[in-house]
């Protein structure tokens, strides 16, 4: 399309983050004449993924403060490098694929059978989420920290010599329980809102020096006192009831060549192929008749066009958002590239499993109302770096000014327990806090929908699939059985 100008769509949708990007896709399937834009020079929105020149061109753009008035995602970007001792330097910036807000995709995940069924999966790859560790600090102020391996099933239990047998039963009731603690209430019911590790001990007996590992399987964000058992037991039992449904020894996968952006840019192109148009570096700059239908849009290139309906979030479409733009302390995270493979992070961890490309290392606060650190351990089989380096994800949820310390602390320590010798330090970090924007306000015009921002957590939520869902209803009023359902076409798969 050589302009927009004068244009008129079904359907605007602004933002190429993994929900709109699946939304586009449906919409453009189900004959709906979509345009859809992105300010960014990219795709992907909050969930991109960068090389290294446009990741320094992002930590510029979101160096500032961000402030309480002003409705940013980012803020607090720089970025550190080090000369490592060794012959490892970075390569051309093209070779990596650095994710702004990687998250697992459990196998049990809603949004793995919506790529099946709407023919995209052929364009992606999945790697295996193999081991969960834990970060022990070591016995005393001189010795390094060990990573310890959360045990994934019965044998592992039985095998592991860290605690007595006493312990294993116990373990091994709580594991029978939560397989389908749905159906015990009786047993939960009433601790709902108790810290987690004080359920652990009084209705199992678990020591204390378990409640870590059964924690890092909830990815809970918040510190071990502040964790109710209703949010663990959930989690807890998504972590188990996914193993095995790919394979054996994992119940976790991210997907290759940058995450979630990847699987936004594949929907992009499929969306393509059914007809919708992508523009990137555009936004909206102003709506001419937000109360009218159709509106009348001016994009940032000058272009005006007229859309039926406009899907975006809060930030481009409302004018005055009604709750306040940050909720909570958000996350403060990092992007470390090492340079070591760190292949002991990335066992086998069955007879007969594939060799995983993600880790998971969850380190304990040092106290109950400490949050802890998780990092997300990618090796280059995730396509995100040379086959000689590997890439952590760190993220705690503090403020930037206390968070950055902690997961400097963090990466160090898991660096030193690898063999107890020391890896040399990151080749390049980059440092940012994610801020919460908390619940999306609503817009009041009946065909501007306002998408919820992605969740902050370490793990894909089915709620983001959800969202899709009732927005392409709205605008279609087709019957939920079509939505993400597609019949083979040309140039959808290999």
């Amino acid at each position: 399309m050589e302009t927009l100008e004068g244009t008129e769509w079904d359907v605007v949708i602004v933002g190429t983050d993994l929900p709109r990007s699946l939304l586009a896709l449906s919409l453009s399937r189900s004959g709906k004449r979509v345009l859809h834009i992105d300010r960014n020079e990219y795709y992907g929105g909050d969930e991109a993924a960068l090389s290294l020149s446009e990741a320094e061109a992002w930590a510029t753009r979101y160096a500032g403060n961000g402030s309480l008035d002003e409705v940013v995602t980012f803020s607090h970007a720089r970025i550190e490098t080090s000369e490592a001792a060794c012959d490892v330097k970075l390569s051309q910036s093209r070779a990596y694929s650095l994710a702004l807000a990687p998250q697992i995709v459990y196998t049990q995940s809603k949004l793995l059978p919506a790529l099946v069924s709407s023919r995209t999966h052929g364009q992606l790859e999945f790697q295996a989420v193999g081991s969960w560790f834990v970060l022990q600090p070591g016995s005393d102020a001189g010795s390094a920290s060990s990573l310890v391996r959360v045990p994934s099933g019965r044998e592992d239990i039985f095998q592991d010599q860290s605690f007595d047998l006493r312990a294993k039963r116990s373990l091994m009731k709580f594991l029978r329980f939560v397989g389908n603690f749905e159906e015990q209430a009786e047993i939960w019911q009433d601790d709902a809102e108790r810290p987690f590790p004080d359920f652990l001990q009084q209705r199992f007996g678990l020591p204390q020096s378990l409640h870590a590992a059964l924690l890092s399987l909830t990815l809970a964000a918040t510190p071990a006192a502040e964790t109710p058992t209703s949010y663990a037991l959930p989690r807890i039992a998504r972590h188990l009831r996914s193993i095995g449904l790919f394979g054996p020894g994992f119940g976790a996968v991210i997907p290759k060549w940058g995450g979630l952006a990847e699987i936004a840019q594949v929907a992009c192109r499929a969306g393509a192929v059914g007809g919708a148009v992508y523009v990137l570096n555009r936004g909206i700059d102003h709506i001419d008749n937000a109360e009218g239908d159709p509106f009348r849009l001016k994009l940032s290139g000058g272009e005006q066009v007229l859309a039926h309906w406009l899907v975006g979030t809060a930030d481009n479409l409302l004018t005055k958002a009604p709750t306040p733009p940050h909720v909570g302390p958000g996350l403060t995270k990092s992007v470390s590239i090492i340079a070591t493979p760190l292949p002991k992070l990335f066992p086998v961890t069955a007879e007969g499993g594939v060799t995983p490309a993600g880790a998971l290392i969850a380190m304990p606060g040092t106290t109950p109302g400490d949050p802890p650190v998780y990092i997300m351990a990618h090796s280059a089989d995730a396509g995100e770096c040379p086959s000689t380096q590997c890439v952590l994800y760190a993220s705690i949820a503090l403020p930037f000014e206390e968070g950055q310390g902690r997961l400097r602390a963090a990466i160090a320590a898991v660096l030193s327990s690898i063999d107890g010798k020391m890896v040399p330090a990151p080749l390049w970090t980059m440092q940012y806090h994610q801020h919460d924007l908390g619940e999306t306000a609503k817009a009041s015009h009946p065909h501007c929908i306002v998408l919820p921002p992605m969740s902050l957590d370490n793990a894909l939520a089915d709620v983001v699939l959800e969202d899709v869902r009732q927005a392409w209803r709205q605008i279609t009023g087709e019957d939920e059985a079509k939505f993400l359902r597609f019949d083979p076409r040309e140039g959808m798969e290999d």
